[in-house]
């Protein structure tokens, strides 16, 4: 949820107009995680302008009984320097067929303190409704919005608030009575779209809406009959394929290339067809290229294929491979019961020849460059110097392909935008200078059948030439991975040498059926800073949330970042080269944790617990952000199988 209102803290009395941003997110079940950002605005002396960045949970207890009503705990602004609207509560809410009741008890600061409670009424299915609330001896009446899901903003839900307060008394005893506003963005992120959705039948994959097209192969389930008729339509063509098995091969190929993937090639092994592909068309997740594989393997392959292997490459080197059984996953297309694919479901990382398979033919054609428009946002939020600074530029990221396992890397960058602040005032250094960013060389190897490297060496961060090098040990029988990082970059002109060193080490543990990853390192950061880092990461569909903290010797910092793909889930076809928009986009949000009473300022933390980023990552690059093992793919089926139903062609 994403909110904004205009409510004004009546500890704040000689504020004129109050301004509160609020950002929260269910990254558990049960238990959710909100920022809050409060600005009030004085328009005389003192001139002092409170604003405080606050972080808040709340943790709700799961129904056991159908009565039960809805029991939370909770802790507004966790931490820091300035504790202003700190408290802790508990509530319980129950609805009554459109009448919403709410009581709690509190203590703290005046903005949540004591008895409160509140009575929510709605007016049919208007979307309207009314609502009274009592909270430390004030009253607060108005009026909400909801509106129906909207499907051009991913069915995300607009709620619109007015309310007035009554009784409401500044710490001097003034009266201080006022009318705010507020207006919040719900945005369902991944599964959670099937609440709003509601498809049907049940069997129904809810991933994104497809595009309406008149050749798209229905979405509905199948009746009994049509799988009957489907069966019989089969066995004929079975039987047809048994006359033209030599040019059933060349259709698939063929068909594996119109839908737009590159580098196919297509060999057997005995009753096993392997098809080797690579993808850049559909760049928000690979599973959705591995999806149009299967799919078109299970439909235009031979009759005596019994199982199918699907082999991701990146700059042409194998990946990792994801196998089935062929009349599973013709079954699953059918009836889309994912049980159906799960038996027999293998991958497995680096997928060699071995020698066995016939290669019918050589390795298809490739794109010869993608263009990745990237924009670059650096934010500072809720400082000591304004509400909202930044810095905004747009990344031209130029790829081409050159031998097995390498790509150049180029990217140009061009300001477009800066704030007061950062174009003349304290942020100066954080303003994106235009020019060539980096301009790199990258090589990737698989050292044994679970380690694979990547070695950049060229120019960063403009004036800076050296290398980075990436590590990932991918561990036996999980999908967890161990990651190394190191990074030597050199400066040097006629007056000034130096040298930044960056070196982390992390493991990453992941659980499926949460979409979780926790990654914890050990950091040795720029000027031999050194300490520990947590990442805790939730994924939702294509969207990642994560939070996190890193210690230096001198300070902890604590953030939190959205990763969003900006790209179409079907990009441009490949050719002499093709525009497309990063597969994930990060924003997020970084904070000192501060004792109370410290001052919690930039001017004071600038060169501490300093990060070099790999520029061309194997989890960007290479490994589909990360998402990648039998685990992972299992979870993904009905996703796979929509994408074969709406863009592969099986004329």
């Amino acid at each position: 949820m994403i909110g904004y209102n205009t409510y004004i803290d009546p500890s704040f009395p000689l504020s004129r107009r109050g301004q509160t941003y609020l950002f929260s997110l269910g990254l558990f079940p049960y238990v959710e995680f909100s920022g809050r950002l409060a600005n009030y605005v004085i328009d005389e002396p003192p001139w002092y302008r409170p604003r405080d960045l606050s972080a808040n949970m709340k943790v709700t207890l799961p129904r056991l009984f159908r009565v039960q009503p809805d029991i939370a705990f909770g802790r507004n602004d966790l931490g820091g320097g300035a504790p202003l609207f700190r408290s802790t509560y508990v509530a319980m809410s129950k609805d009554f067929d459109g009448l919403n009741i709410t009581v709690g008890k509190a203590s703290g600061k005046p903005y949540l303190t004591g008895l409160f409670g509140g009575v929510e009424v709605r007016f049919g299915r208007t979307g309207m409704s009314a609502l009274v609330e009592r909270n430390n001896g004030a009253t607060h009446a108005g009026l909400r919005f909801a509106s129906e899901p909207i499907p051009a903003m991913a069915n995300a839900i607009v709620v619109g608030t007015i309310q007035r307060s009554f009784g409401v008394r500044d710490p001097g005893g003034g009266k201080f009575d006022r009318t705010a506003a507020g207006i919040n963005l719900v945005m369902p992120f991944g599964e959670n779209a099937r609440s709003v959705r509601m498809p049907e039948p049940a069997n129904d994959v809810v991933w994104t809406p497809p595009p309406a097209y008149r050749d798209a192969p229905s979405r509905q389930e199948p009746s009994r009959t049509a799988i009957r008729g489907r069966e019989s339509a089969t066995k004929s063509a079975d039987a047809r394929e048994r006359t033209m098995q030599p040019h059933a091969l060349d259709k698939l190929h063929a068909a594996l290339e119109n839908v737009g993937l590159e580098r196919v090639r297509i060999g057997r092994d005995r009753d096993r067809l392997v098809i080797e592909y690579e993808n850049h068309r559909y760049n928000r997740n690979e599973v959705d290229a591995i999806g149009i594989v299967l799919a078109l393997a299970a439909r235009l392959s031979p009759d005596d294929i019994a199982r199918i292997v699907a082999v991701t490459k990146k700059a042409g080197m194998s990946m990792y491979a994801t196998s089935v059984d062929r009349a599973r996953y013709r079954r699953f297309l059918d009836d889309g019961d994912r049980y159906e694919a799960l038996d027999g479901l293998e991958v497995t990382l680096r997928y060699a020849d071995g020698g066995n398979i016939h290669w019918l033919g050589e390795e298809g054609g490739r794109g010869f460059s993608r263009v990745l428009l990237e924009p670059v946002l650096r934010t500072f939020v809720g400082t000591e110097y304004g509400v909202v600074d930044h810095s905004l530029a747009l990344a031209v990221n130029g790829i081409a392909p050159l031998w097995k396992g390498a790509e150049a890397y180029v990217s140009y960058l061009q300001n477009l935008s800066d704030s007061d602040d950062v174009r003349n005032g304290p942020f100066h250094y954080a303003r994106q200078r235009s020019g060539v960013r980096s301009a790199l060389l990258n090589q990737s190897l698989w050292l044994t059948d679970r380690v694979l490297n990547l070695t950049s060496v060229g120019r960063f961060q403009y004036d800076y030439t050296g290398f980075q090098n990436e590590t990932t040990y991918f561990v036996h029988g999980r999908d967890d991975m161990a990651r190394l990082q190191y990074t030597r970059l050199r400066y040097a002109d006629r007056f000034f040498r130096s040298t930044e060193v960056s070196i982390a080490a992390s493991y990453r543990w992941v659980y499926h059926p949460l979409g979780l990853w926790i990654e914890a390192g050990y950091n040795q950061y720029v000027e031999n800073d050194r300490g520990p880092s947590l990442r805790i990461s939730r994924w939702f569909g294509d969207i990642e949330a994560q939070g996190y903290m890193r210690r230096s010797r001198d300070a902890t910092f604590v953030g939190f970042r959205l990763a969003f793909p900006l790209t179409p889930r079907q990009g441009m076809k490949p050719g002499y080269t093709h525009v497309e928009g990063p597969g994930r986009y990060r924003y997020g949000l970084e904070t000192k944790l501060a004792s109370v009473g410290d001052c919690n300022c930039i001017a004071d933390s600038r060169n501490i617990a300093v990060e070099i980023p790999i520029v061309y990552s194997a989890d960007g690059f290479l490994l589909n952000q990360g998402r990648i093992g039998k685990g992972y793919i299992a979870t993904q089926l009905p996703r796979m199988r929509e994408a074969g139903l709406l863009y592969a062609t099986f004329d």
